[in-house]
């Protein structure tokens, strides 16, 4: 079977002009997959080009602002910049102003969850952009060209990349828009201009934000027309466990926190794995690789785990919506 050539990876990468650690020991992103080790790193030389989309003054009305700069976030950044490049198909008559608000001190995906040879569960087609526009710069195949490793991906003949692959693609398509986002704010209210609403006996037209810096504590606000917000899913730990106990870790903390709470890799810990999707799996299968003499047992309702859904019906459900109306076909102003 083909496989990837290892490929060098800094150990620790700058986020905003701070250090940032790579999760994994053995000096590669989270390790290795089918005896091989993939880069976390992208070159700076190959990165997107810089986008359409300005820095706003705080104080000025902004278009639009999302709350969040995860994937879903990046994806509408991703359909502005490309509305605004292609002059045959714009329906911008100017760039928008938009900012986005991150707590992360630098754009992150599932960090807990990059666990060594983890796939993705969806075809790499349904990326940030190619359903939308083939020919986006931001496409999985556009990354790997740009990476150099589009004939090595090709010969793997799969349509499911590392985990790691993807989360070091989105990271590369979100440095064309760091001058548009701010990390390290911790949105802390979203409310309506209750004065305005007052004044003209109308709905509401904008929207107030504001957001806490993680470091310093100070507050900010900025005001917007249209408000998204996009901050993922929130770590659920089921009732009937105690919640905030340090021997109970939810999976979005697993590549983290155990290997510093389990250090004995020798040790005949005794863990159990709670869950019956592909995250579940993958962690459970994990343990018995990082702690051979360890009694883990995956505890699952139902009778067996549950597939992954790459039915025909998801891909057409997935279609609809990246071509229905987007932020890109919406006049902002």
């Amino acid at each position: 079977m083909p496989q990837l050539d290892p490929l060098p990876l800094e150990r620790n990468q700058q986020v905003d002009g701070k250090e940032r650690h790579v999760n994994g020991t053995n000096g590669y992103a989270n390790g290795h997959a089918n005896g091989t080790t993939v880069s976390h790193a992208a070159h700076e030389s190959s990165a997107p080009s810089p986008t359409f989309l300005r820095p706003i003054d705080p104080t000025e009305l902004h278009d639009l602002i999302c709350v969040g700069f995860g994937p879903a976030s990046l994806a509408i950044a991703i359909a502005l910049q490309d509305n605004l490049s292609d002059p045959h198909s714009r329906s911008l008559s100017h760039p928008p102003k938009v900012h986005f608000l991150e707590r992360q001190p630098g754009f992150a995906w599932h960090a807990g969850m990059l666990l060594p040879g983890a796939k993705m569960q969806i075809t790499f087609i349904k990326d940030l952009a190619t359903l939308r526009n083939p020919r986006s710069e931001f496409t999985f195949i556009n990354y790997l060209h740009k990476q150099g490793r589009l004939v090595q991906f090709t010969n793997l003949g799969t349509f499911l990349p590392l985990r790691i692959e993807y989360e070091d693609y989105m990271r590369w398509c979100s440095r064309a828009f760091e001058g548009v986002v701010g990390y390290g704010e911790e949105v802390t209210a979203v409310a309506p201009e209750e004065d305005q609403c007052a004044k003209t006996g109308r709905s509401v037209k904008t929207f107030r934000v504001t957001s806490r810096n993680v470091h310093s504590g100070e507050l900010s606000s900025r005001r917007a027309r249209h408000v998204v917000i996009a901050v993922g899913g929130k770590p659920n730990i089921p009732k009937p466990l105690r919640q905030n106990h340090p021997n109970i870790l939810h999976s979005s903390q697993y590549s983290t926190a155990v290997p510093a709470r389990l250090r004995d890799r020798d040790a005949a810990y005794r863990i159990g794995v709670l869950g019956s999707g592909q995250s579940a799996a993958e962690i459970f299968n994990d343990l018995h690789a990082r702690y051979p003499n360890s009694r883990t047992k995956l505890l699952i309702k139902g009778a067996a785990l549950r597939p992954s859904d790459d039915s025909p019906l998801s891909v057409l459900s997935c279609l609809l919506v990246v071509t229905s109306k987007t932020l890109a076909d919406v006049s902002i102003g």
